[in-house]
């Protein structure tokens, strides 16, 4: 598990300054050349179209075709990435176009399933972590290529990232070192963007500080629910990781198993979860808890929120805040709830890894393809300084500014007269792709904006009493392996999610807790264990070559 890294309050405090505005400019003005700057870091810069962005014989550049979700607001505004600033820059300083390939939003797997029914893949594809199997069960079929020797000559930028990052070497290879996909690389944690949030006047009127233990939880509730409110707001499935982790347990519908020490755990076994129980158990009993917690989307526990039917509830800090300057409430957003103050967690999630999980972000070159070279050195651009400055910000002259030494967004990201921060984020940038990712609170314009979003995404992220101890890496089991794995887990987990919500409405008594283990125990978790502690054992094992 890699030391996280997180970038300071001091830079955050001069990240404010960043926010000055120039003249708007449209999608598709031409760009002036982006300074050379040399800002620290290490990187090849391509500006010169080489051989590899040729076809064949003839002077004209190649063409490839690239298959990847296209689900982002912006949506409403563009057709998709062939639209995109940014990309069409890294087109014609590469010498290589693109034809963006875009499954309708919401048949996206439908769609890429039905890829490897047709005549011919596309050059490029993204989403190669859906592949069932995942994306080196790609390679061993025959579907994607298998780039671990042609990696080091042709996309020497990639080569660099993973051979210099020991946990991203091991995120993106196979136990045997092989190389299929180019994956978005974050080498710097942002701080946490999820924490308890609260209307500071309700915070006032209650005559409550902003709470951090659970006593001062239950001291809330009690008064939010004099006013006739439901205090909280458990999420749907009944898993809330933070306060499973105030018992050094984490489970919830994407993470089935932990580790402690390097031992691979399932934390409906443990004594922990039993306690997390009793503790949701308790405050569904007491009122604090709405009775229809099981039934409420996201957007609806929103307006809950904002309508002052909950008091409170875990949410986007930087969404929730924005939400709020347009209604007119100040949110405010608590630091993690412990037992008592001082308590060391263990649960951290975010940004534990420097290999980020976006679907869009796990990318194959196909079977297909024809030139391989020149696919490698498109995506091995997001990996050299000049093209992650270039995807990370956008175009010089277009959507930002030199102001001294320092970038600053204009108004054609900032104030846009066609469409908000959000979309020119996805329309000038280019978000989810194979690249190094910079920091949120550097270089993301939504957050940038607001002096009090930043602010409030920075609140709380010096708390040096908690880890992520707990996290298991996101390594992949072999194909026969993982397959018995899901045959074993899919029962075992709407079990454990339908006696979950049993325990917590009191349907079914705690007293019944070692049953309900002995039940899992009954249906194979064990062998499940172990098939995922073997994975963990030579995930840890492989070296980087």
């Amino acid at each position: 598990m890699r030391k996280k890294q997180i970038v300071c309050l001091t830079l955050a405090a001069a990240l404010l300054g960043l926010t000055a505005c120039g003249n708007a400019q449209s999608a598709g003005t031409a760009a002036s050349t982006e300074k050379a700057k040399n800002e620290g870091t290490e990187g090849t810069k391509s500006t010169e179209t080489t051989e590899a962005g040729k076809d064949g014989d003839s002077s004209e550049p190649v063409t490839l075709t690239y298959w990847v979700p296209f689900g982002s607001s912006a949506s409403k505004y563009v057709t998709g990435d062939n639209d995109n600033v940014a990309y069409q820059e890294a087109m014609k300083r590469l010498g290589i176009n693109i034809e963006f390939i875009h499954p309708a939003i919401g048949q996206e797997q439908e769609e890429f399933n039905l890829l490897f029914l047709g005549d011919k893949l596309p050059d490029i594809i993204a989403y190669a972590d859906r592949y069932a199997g995942g994306e080196f069960q790609g390679m061993r079929d025959g579907v994607f290529k298998d780039l671990t020797e042609l990696v080091p000559q042709y996309a020497p930028d990639y080569y660099k990232v993973l051979t210099e990052n020991e946990e991203f070497y091991r995120e993106s290879t196979d136990n045997n070192g092989h190389i299929v996909s180019f994956n978005n690389c974050k080498p710097v944690a942002d701080p946490p963007f999820r924490r308890w949030v609260f209307k500071k006047d309700l915070l006032s009127e209650l005559d409550c500080d902003i709470p951090k233990t659970v006593a001062d939880y239950e001291a809330m509730f009690e008064k939010i629910k004099a006013k006739g409110m439901t205090p909280y707001l458990l999420d749907k499935f009944g898993y809330e990781v933070q306060l499973e982790g105030l018992f050094d347990v984490y489970y919830n519908k994407d993470n089935n198993f932990f580790q402690k020490d390097g031992v691979v755990k399932c934390a409906p076994l443990e004594d922990g979860f039993k306690d997390y129980l009793t503790l949701i158990n308790k405050w569904y009993s007491s009122g604090y808890i709405s009775k229809d917690f099981s039934s409420i989307k996201d957007a609806e526990a929103n307006t809950l929120f904002d309508t002052d039917q909950i008091g409170t509830y875990l949410a986007p800090t930087v969404a929730t805040f924005n939400r709020g300057e347009r209604q007119g409430f100040e949110v405010v957003s608590a630091p993690y709830i412990r037992l008592e103050e001082g308590q060391q967690l263990h649960w951290e999630e975010y940004n534990v890894w420097p290999r980020t999980r976006e679907h869009e972000s796990t990318v194959v070159i196909s079977k297909d393809c024809q030139n391989v070279e020149a696919a490698m050195k498109f995506l091995n651009y997001g990996y050299t300084e000049e093209g992650a400055n270039l995807y990370n910000w956008g175009v010089e002259g277009v959507n930002w500014n030199w102001q001294g030494d320092k970038r600053v967004y204009n108004d054609t990201m900032l104030n846009n007269p066609k469409f908000g921060t959000e979309e020119a984020s996805f329309i000038y940038k280019v978000h989810f792709a194979p690249k190094i990712n910079y920091p949120d609170v550097e270089c993301h314009a939504n957050l940038l904006k607001s002096e009090g979003a930043l602010a409030i995404r920075m609140k709380w992220s010096d708390d040096d009493k908690i880890d992520s101890s707990l996290q298991l890496p996101p390594y992949q089991l072999e194909e026969d392996e993982q397959q018995r794995l899901g045959e074993i887990m899919t029962p075992v987990n709407t079990y454990i999610d339908e006696m979950t919500l049993k325990f917590i409405t009191g349907a079914e008594p705690l007293d019944n807790f070692n049953n309900f283990r002995v039940t899992i125990k009954s249906m194979g978790i064990d062998e499940a264990l172990q098939l995922k502690q073997d994975g963990l054992d030579a995930y840890m094992a492989k070296e980087v070559k």
